[in-house]
């Protein structure tokens, strides 16, 4: 009896497995066109395509998803086209020597007609960011816990401390404050306002337009104007405090502290830097409240290059969870 229920389950194992060996995915066929910042054709790009196809799985009785990575070049305008079955959904990359990797969002397909997916042949685009000029300079992923509630502190970006009496810190490059009303997680509300020390001290949103689909995020430099000199950064699920999550607060900042102004007002020393991701901070399971954000800052005055060398961190032993990979 026990023979017979061990044959019974190879056999349905075969079927199954046979079965899995016949089904694919519909055929999907995608355009990748790749120019530079400048508008200009890339030729010659490697473009890696990832199409995810059933992968028999006979321990389970059914089937995985197994990526097939194919690759090819852009021709002399730009453009390559690769085809294969695919699930639905086809994302990649594209890297060429001298410029930063890039990518684009997976493009999703809905429908399919005779076996292809719809609309065939679309096109995504690409756009490689050159290596220009990447530098060494501070760089660090922050997680902190604030001082003080409901008064200013400072942060010292380069001593990576908060200002003496509460750290090491010398120079007051960022300033936050934070006044928060905790009752539950279901009710609290809080405020971090981030203002700076110096005339021509300020903050700014990188553009949209920055967001994604390059190893750099952010431009190649830090704009000459357009800071603010504060910014107010809003949290809760109360009435008084808004919905759940934090308001006013996007991905990506340009900053620029330490500044010296001449008699006329005008910019003659600043050093710039950039932050990557939102500044978060965390006020209900905390005293005060936990503070955490990526930050690069050029060391050189009024040096606005921004495009960081990840081999030459000015800070030295940092720990994994603090290291910065990104340029």
């Amino acid at each position: 009896m026990k023979a017979l229920v061990s044959t019974l389950i190879m056999v349905a194992a075969l079927i199954t497995l046979a079965t899995v060996e016949q089904f694919t995915f519909p055929l999907a066929k995608l355009t990748v066109g790749v120019s530079d910042e400048a508008g200009a054709s890339v030729d010659g790009a490697i473009v890696k395509m990832t199409f995810k196809n059933p992968v028999p799985n006979p321990k389970d009785w059914g089937t995985g998803r197994g990526n097939k990575i194919v690759t090819a070049r852009t021709d002399a305008s730009g453009f390559c086209t690769l085809t294969d079955h695919c699930d639905g959904e086809l994302g990649g990359a594209v890297q060429k020597e001298g410029y930063y990797r890039g990518w684009w969002v997976p493009y999703t397909f809905h429908t399919s007609i005779d076996n292809k997916w719809q609309p065939w042949n679309p096109t995504v685009t690409v756009v490689l960011k050159k290596i220009i000029n990447p530098i060494p300079m501070y760089a660090r992923r922050l997680e902190t816990e604030m001082p003080l509630l409901d008064a200013p502190v400072g942060f010292d970006l380069v001593e990576l401390d908060w200002v003496t009496p509460n750290g090491r810190g010398q120079t007051s490059d960022f300033v936050f404050k934070l006044t928060k009303r905790v009752e539950s997680f279901h009710d609290f509300s809080a405020e971090l306002v981030l203002s700076f020390s110096n005339q021509g001290d300020g903050i700014q949103t990188m553009p949209e337009s920055t967001w994604g689909g390059s190893e750099l995020r952010s431009p190649h430099s830090g704009p000459e104007s357009g800071y603010s000199p504060s910014i107010s950064l809003l949290q809760g699920n109360s009435t008084g405090g808004g919905e759940y999550g934090t308001k006013n607060n996007p991905r990506d900042y340009f900053f620029r502290v330490r500044t010296g102004t001449d008699s006329k007002g005008e910019v003659v020393s600043a050093l710039y830097g950039k932050i990557y991701g939102s500044i978060e901070y965390f006020p209900v399971s905390y005293k005060t409240a936990k503070l955490r954000f990526t930050y690069y800052v050029n060391p050189t005055p009024s040096d606005r290059n921004l495009e960081f060398d990840p081999k030459h961190n000015l800070f030295t032993n940092l720990k994994p969870e603090e290291r910065v990979t990104a340029p």
